[in-house]
């Protein structure tokens, strides 16, 4: 019986490219918890504030004045967590929103 030789794929075929580190780290964990807990961005959405949306001990993230006025206008301006995850990873990317 003939065996098969299995060729392991090159790590740059399979590993995708690594982008930069985003200029707004604290909006990155924000977009990062709300996609894992969209109830958070629902939430965001219903005009709680974001230290009551983010109630659990382990979810603290500081945000400064920027961040808090970018996720304010973020929230103000979109509808639906799709839009919101959207537009909020768009401004953590350094995307003008």
């Amino acid at each position: 019986m003939p065996m098969l030789a299995v060729q392991p794929m090159s790590l740059e075929r399979h590993t995708p490219p690594l982008r930069g580190q985003s200029s707004r780290p604290a909006l990155t964990h924000v977009v990062l918890l709300a996609a894992a807990n969209p109830h958070i961005a629902e939430r965001l959405l219903r005009g709680e504030p974001f230290d009551m949306a983010l109630d659990h001990p382990q979810y603290t993230v500081p945000l400064d004045a920027h961040d808090r006025a970018t996720l304010a206008e973020i929230c103000a301006r979109t509808h639906t967590v799709h839009e919101f995850l959207l537009t909020l990873a768009a401004a953590a990317d350094g995307i003008v929103v």
